[in-house]
């Protein structure tokens, strides 16, 4: 599963430190060239990655006191949720665009799920290449699509384009997606809570395996924080926690307990 890992590197980090200057070479140079300041500020400094660590979660104390309860998920409820982030017809057919990575989150996928409920895994390989030729993906024997993400400067993280292009002799109809409305389909797939004031989006879900074949047994939660270019995802692997006792977890100083449970939930505490 491990959906939005992939889409937020797809889409939020959208421009290394060295990017102005090919930004200048592009078609857009006449632009930049006239207005050099005008492009998004942080397009012009380091960012840091948006994939943290996995969480190692901490056994709490039996003395310690349980907070509030944030959210209480069914997983099996949402388990599913990363195959159908967006409706499209590739080629011929209409199928659910996701995304998905390997238990490790060093693999990553566009997933592509029929109305039988039929997936099949591409491999994206270096999602850097989004950025420039873009990646070549076989969606099935027929039908073969390149999948690059278009840069806005001005409005990098949400008003970029992820433009799907059949090629290779594809029939089909080109799909062109805004970054943003690919995160507000995470969110709308998502556990959405929100812990001190700061919202957080958690997803679950099976990981696939690193040769692309289908998808392994385990499974694996992601909670993103989004906060423009410095946006935040923390992978936690669900054999991390314990059945039944509760567990701290750090988002990058937002302390939460976890707890699941024999009866398939997740309770999720300050």
């Amino acid at each position: 599963m491990k959906a939005l890992a992939a889409l937020l590197l797809m889409t939020s980090t959208p421009a290394p430190a060295q990017s102005l200057e090919a930004l200048r070479a592009s078609a857009d140079a006449p632009l930049l060239q006239a207005l050099p300041r005008a492009t998004h500020p942080d397009l012009q400094k380091p960012q840091e990655p948006v994939l943290q660590k996995a969480l190692v979660p901490t056994p709490m104390r039996p003395a310690a006191k349980n907070g509030p309860i944030l959210a209480r998920v069914a997983l099996a409820s949402i388990s599913e949720n990363a195959k159908r982030l967006l409706s499209r017809t590739f080629g011929a057919r209409a199928l659910d665009l996701g995304v998905a990575s390997d238990a490790a989150f060093s693999s990553y996928f566009l997933s592509f799920t029929d109305a039988k409920g039929a997936t099949t895994l591409a491999a994206l390989g270096d999602l850097n290449r989004l950025r420039g030729a873009g990646v070549d993906v076989r969606v099935d024997g027929a039908t073969v699509y390149n999948f690059k993400v278009s840069i806005n400067v001005f409005s990098p993280v949400r008003g970029s384009t992820l433009k799907m292009t059949p090629i290779q002799g594809t029939r089909g109809p080109q799909n062109d997606v805004k970054t943003g409305t690919l995160l507000d389909a995470i969110k709308a797939k998502s556990v959405v809570f929100k812990a001190r004031g700061q919202e957080i989006w958690m997803l679950y879900g099976r990981d696939a395996k690193p040769d692309a074949s289908g998808y392994a047994d385990t499974r694996s939660f992601l909670f993103v924080k989004e906060d423009g270019l410095s946006s935040k995802a923390w992978p936690l692997a669900e054999s991390r926690l314990p059945l039944d006792a509760a567990s701290a977890v750090d988002l990058g100083g937002l302390k939460l307990t976890l707890t699941r449970t024999a009866g398939g939930e997740l309770l999720i505490r300050e």
